[in-house]
This record gives C-alpha cells, structure tokens and sequence, in this order.
C-alpha cells in the first residue's frame, strides 16, 4: 500500500495540469421561428399553412435545419456551449431543434421562458450538458408601464456550473421594440434594463465571485441610455479597472454591426458582462467577441448597396434565408 501511495503522488507530482478551456458563447434572434400550428391564445395566426407567410411544415423544418447550420458553423470543433435564442415560440420549437434538425446530435438540452408577448414569441437558452451543469432557471417579468404598452418578453435567469467549478449567472433578454419611434419608446427598453439590474445586484450580492453574462437583442447599442444608465454598464477598455460585480459591455469593442436597417448596420444584439470576466482577478476570463457575418449569411442589398442579412422572407415573399440579424459570439477560458 505504501510503494502504491507513493506512486500515486509521483505520478501527480508529473502529471500535466489540467490545460486551459474555452468556451464559446453565442446569441442569436432567430426572426420569427414559428411553428405552423395556430395557438389560439396568441396572435401566430400570420405563420400558419394559411396564414399570410404560407409556413407549411416544409418551410418550418427548412427554417430549423437553417437556425440549426448557423449554429453549429459557430463553433471550431464544437457547437457553442451556450447559445441564447429569442423570437422562438414554443417548446415545440426547441424540441424540434434540439432533437430533430442537425443539432440533434450535438447534445443540446433547453429552458425557455413563457412571456405574455402578444405574438407569443420568447426567449431560450440552449446548453450542452458536457460544458454546463444547469442548477436553475426562472423569468424575470418586466412590468411596462404607460398607455398603451404592450406586454413584453420575460428576461431568462439561468444559472449553472461550468467545468472549473464556478457558476454563471445567465440573462437572455429580448427587450422591447422600437416600433412606435426610438424616443417614444425608449422609456420601455429602460424599464426592461433597470429590471435585469436589479436582479443582477441580488445576485452579485449573493455569489462570493459572480460571473455574470447578459446577452440578447437589446433593440439598443452599446452607447445607449438604457444600457449605460439602465444597466450601468460601462466600456469595454474600463472593464480591467473595475470591481467585480460591475456591468460592462463588450459590444462597443466590435466595429461590424449586427442588424441592418436603411442601409445603416447597428449592434442591437449584445454581450454584457460582470467585470469579473475582464479584470483578470478570477477564473473566467474573456477572450474574444465577434459578430458572425459569414457571406453564406449575407445577400446584396440592391437598395443601399453592400451587404445585408439573408432573411427568411423578403416582406410577404419566402426567400429561404437565415434571420435578419447575424449571430453574435464571445469566448471565454476557465
């Protein structure tokens, strides 16, 4: 037992260390990734056989099997661990994708919220199981207040475990739209970004290191009110100054945008993180961001010119393309 035991501790004192990982992170609006079956209790009435976008089950499984490719051309040799989705409807949606498009394989498991939106569209977190131990979940309501405000999407909270032991606090937002005018609305998006802060305080208070990650389609950029004074969220080059728990984001870092409107590109679709990530006195540190413009995303734009996202339908005619919005990546190591 003695010549084993010292073995033993020959063999760890040579032993490799345990090399370091990354991770990859990925968002990505899907637009409009409906099912064809008409929910009565949501107004998805427009994506139905019948319905003003014809959405038969053909072009529904066609739309999985796109979300799915872009997915899984994220990775180097993997699929994102975590990928956060938003304007997807049901769990039916997730099955689907998870277990019967080309993901099938790539040992994604899900949480989503169920949000009063009118539509019925929502948000969902896809993790691998190898790379994240989910612990929980739950939605955050964000409570609009105003004439006339609609009920908006729930923010997704989850929480998991990664290899290294440590545990992130996910956020998967898709905050309200900018249909009424910018100004007129923006009120609705700050009320969306005070909600997440607040939760996001209880947390930093709870967790002795707390890594934090929101991502989602903010309808906002990152030098905007509601991010800067909302979320309190400050620019990537302060992110090494800063304690722990404060919010920075990494957008502002990244000169391609990810959504393009009248010719203009714009970073709706975010990454903010807890400083804790970027100040280099923790485990989980970040590594890279990036906006996924690969051209088999793209079309031309005839009207401006350049280049814009390949979307599903072009107004009322199916096109057979991806979203109007390009994914959006971060790496981090641990």
């Amino acid at each position: 037992m003695k010549r084993i035991f010292l073995l033993l501790v020959a063999m760890c004192a040579i032993w490799p260390a345990t090399a370091q990982q990354n991770m990859t992170v990925m968002f990505y609006n899907t637009e409009n990734l409906f099912d064809p079956t008409d929910d009565p209790e949501k107004n998805d009435d427009d994506f139905t056989p019948q319905g003003s976008y014809r959405w038969t089950e053909k072009r529904y499984h066609d739309k999985l099997d796109a979300v799915g490719k872009v997915i899984a051309a994220a990775g180097n040799d993997l699929c994102p661990a975590l990928v956060g989705l938003c304007e997807v409807e049901n769990n039916r949606v997730l099955e689907d994708l998870t277990e019967h498009s080309v993901l099938k394989n790539a040992g994604y498991r899900y949480v989503m919220t169920d949000s009063p939106d009118k539509r019925g569209i929502d948000v969902a977190l896809l993790y691998r199981r190898t790379d994240f131990r989910l612990i929980s979940y739950g939605s955050i309501r964000i409570r609009l207040n105003g004439n006339g405000s609609k009920p908006t999407r729930d923010v997704l909270h989850v929480t998991g475990r990664i290899a290294s032991g440590d545990t992130l606090d996910i956020y998967v937002c898709h905050w309200p739209s900018r249909i009424g005018g910018e100004k007129d609305t923006e009120h609705l998006r700050m009320t969306a970004a005070k909600t997440v802060k607040a939760s996001v305080d209880s947390v930093v208070m709870a967790r002795r290191k707390p890594y934090v990650i929101i991502m989602g389609d903010l309808n906002e950029g990152p030098e905007s009110p509601a991010v800067i004074s909302g979320l309190k969220a400050a620019p990537f080059v302060q992110g090494a100054e800063l304690d722990d728990g404060c919010l920075v984001t990494v957008m502002d870092a990244v000169s391609q945008g990810s959504y393009r409107y009248d010719g203009y590109w714009d970073c709706y679709d975010q990454f903010v993180v807890s400083a804790s990530v970027l100040n280099g006195l923790g485990c989980v540190e970040f590594e890279s961001v990036k906006v996924m413009d690969e051209t088999f995303l793209l079309e031309d734009d005839d009207k401006y010119g350049g280049m814009k996202p390949w979307r599903t339908f072009n107004g009322r005619r199916y096109q057979g393309g991806f979203s109007d919005h390009l994914p959006i990546l971060m790496t981090v190591s641990y």
